[in-house]
């Protein structure tokens, strides 16, 4: 079957938005992507400061934080992604001190777009094995 333009759309937001926002660590630039009305099902963000708010904490822990896109399938306003994110743990992150460690970890998650921004998602992190591995690291 093939991709409508509104799939494609999406799936051209989804990739600027890692390109330009995300993996460069250009949090600023939230509104440009995501709407006053976004709710993450997943966490407590809501609103571009919601989202800008969560990136910060990351970016803190992980200041060379990156995305890369292993699956990205569009469907309507609907995007599912597999994700692979990795950083250096240069910063304290839920209590456990730098490691200096780089590290990687897996997320999906589903997002929906309305008017060209991100208005809903709903994901899971490995989050988990990620602490699992920084509580090794910094023990070692």
């Amino acid at each position: 079957m093939p991709i409508t333009n509104q799939e494609q759309d999406t799936k051209d937001l989804f990739h600027r938005f890692l390109r330009e926002v995300v993996n460069p660590g250009a949090p600023e630039r939230m509104e440009e992507f995501v709407a006053p009305e976004y709710i993450d099902h997943s966490s407590d963000a809501h609103g571009p400061s919601g989202y800008r708010d969560n990136h910060l904490k990351i970016l803190a822990a992980f200041p060379d934080f990156h995305v890369e896109i292993e699956h990205l399938i569009a469907e309507g306003d609907t995007l599912a992604f597999h994700l692979t994110y990795s950083g250096t743990h240069s910063g304290e992150f839920r209590s456990i001190p730098a490691t200096l460690k780089k590290v990687s970890w897996t997320a999906m998650q589903f997002r929906r777009v309305e008017n060209g921004k991100f208005v809903e998602s709903w994901g899971v992190s490995d989050t988990d094995g990620l602490l699992e591995l920084l509580r090794v690291e910094s023990s070692e």
